[in-house]
């Protein structure tokens, strides 16, 4: 068994992304990485070959056993069990109440550990070992995306309470004007805000950062506006947990031009010293999150 290795694994609502991790800085092995197409309404035994295809395809490649697996998964799932409790999102629900990482190590015939953890939580740690906040004692980090994710970080640690933690330690249910953040910061915003006001649909954010990019005032306004709720809601948390540096991932991150000063500037006007800084990993900082948490598990096990 080689302990300086783990597979870390990424699943998203299109695909999976599977990939070998180094233990020693997390760094992801390029040649060991792929992505497998899922249809996340598809039916459970469908999902599950899909996902056990991509993970089998990163074991072969690799050529020798690890010590485990690690998987960012999106929530509602029960991280501890193993056990999924997706339900009402329009996402694999066909595994609502099905075990894991039972089925994941018998598919896989993988006999060593298997675990998982929350996605944004995941994207964090990865950010905190290997990417923009390494080095912070006291790090936020935040996903733009179809949902606001977040995840405060002490010395690598996530924090569910606490001295300046939101409830649970999630921002995306925080009250916000007439709903929660999640419904004023997140793409569906974005996209729903530019139909309002103009009268047209866009496919994608990616659409409306092209608009933005050429100008248009609609577009430049909107971004102006998730940047200033993003530093709204934030604002007294940062403050009160007297956080270091926030990092933004998310799909949304590559808009950052157009919201990211708007979003200082608001933080700058509110006297919160926390620096911001963009995610350049992209998904390889959840995989290396994945990735972090087999070691703390492959450490415990070792102490015992």
């Amino acid at each position: 068994m080689n302990n300086n290795y783990v597979i870390g694994a990424d699943i998203g609502g299109s695909h999976i992304t599977a990939a070998l991790i180094s233990l020693s800085n997390g760094e992801v092995a390029a040649d060991c990485k792929f992505k497998e197409p899922v249809d996340a309404g598809a039916g459970a035994e469908d999902i599950l070959a899909r996902w056990t295809a991509c993970i089998a395809r990163t074991l072969a490649a690799v050529g020798r056993e690890v010590a485990a697996i690690g998987i960012a998964m999106p929530g509602p799932f029960d991280y501890p069990g193993g056990i999924s409790l997706i339900k009402g999102v329009a996402k694999y629900e066909s595994l609502y109440g099905m075990n894991i990482r039972e089925a994941l190590a018998a598919s896989l015939g993988f006999a060593s550990g298997i675990y998982f953890e929350n996605d944004a939580s995941c994207f964090a740690l990865g950010e905190a070992w290997s990417g923009e906040g390494k080095g912070s004692s006291r790090m936020v980090a935040v996903t733009l995306g179809t949902g606001l994710g977040g995840t405060f970080l002490r010395d690598n640690v996530i924090l569910h309470e606490g001295t300046g933690i939101p409830p649970e330690g999630y921002i995306y249910h925080l009250p916000y004007k007439d709903g929660i953040a999640e419904d004023y910061i997140s793409s569906r915003w974005l996209l729903n805000g530019y139909h309002q006001r103009t009268g047209q649909r866009l496919a994608e954010v990616k659409d409306l950062a092209d608009l933005a990019e050429k100008q248009d005032t609609t577009a430049l306004a909107l971004f102006a506006g998730l940047g200033n709720s993003l530093g709204e809601v934030l604002a007294p948390w940062l403050r009160d947990y007297e956080a270091e540096r926030l990092v933004i991932g998310g799909n949304i991150r590559k808009a950052h031009p157009y919201f990211l000063a708007p979003l200082e500037t608001y933080l700058r006007d509110n006297g919160i010293a926390t620096t911001v800084h963009i995610s350049g990993r992209g998904e390889n900082s959840a995989l290396s999150g994945a990735a972090w948490i087999c070691s703390t598990h492959i450490n415990n096990n070792n102490a015992r």
